[in-house]
């Protein structure tokens, strides 16, 4: 199954991680690009194959939990997704989770809301609807 968080996650304001193997479709690439989005191809995955039991994609290696703007937790295993996130400028927390995949997902999708104090802001003033 494609999995959302296996194929784009926003990391911060203004930057997306995107599956090279799942790119967005044009329309809505245009739509990130023309609201001063950068979209950059996640990492390769740091396994060939998904572990014992998981039947979902080796993609969950870009399932992050960004818990602000310049921290993300990485999968511990995941070492070139974690080596992206510090050359795009994040401190990157190491979770050791891979044995958990064989339940459906990574970080982003084994935890609950994260509750953010902070203004409404409009990442997309140039939406056309």
């Amino acid at each position: 199954p494609i999995h959302i968080d296996a194929t784009f996650t926003p990391l911060r304001p203004g930057l997306i991680l995107n599956n090279p193997q799942r790119r967005l479709p044009e329309e809505q690439r245009r739509m990130f690009h023309d609201n001063g989005w950068e979209i950059v191809d996640a990492a390769q995955p740091a396994h060939n194959a998904p572990p014992a039991l998981c039947y979902s994609s080796v993609w969950l290696s870009m399932n992050v939990l960004v818990l602000d703007p310049k921290t993300v937790c990485v999968e511990k295993s995941e070492v070139y997704q974690a080596e992206q996130m510090d050359k795009l400028g994040m401190n990157v927390i190491e979770v050791d989770l891979r044995d958990a995949y064989a339940f459906g997902g990574g970080l982003h999708c084994c935890t609950a809301d994260v509750n953010r104090e902070s203004v409404l802001e409009d990442y997309f003033p140039k939406l056309v609807g």
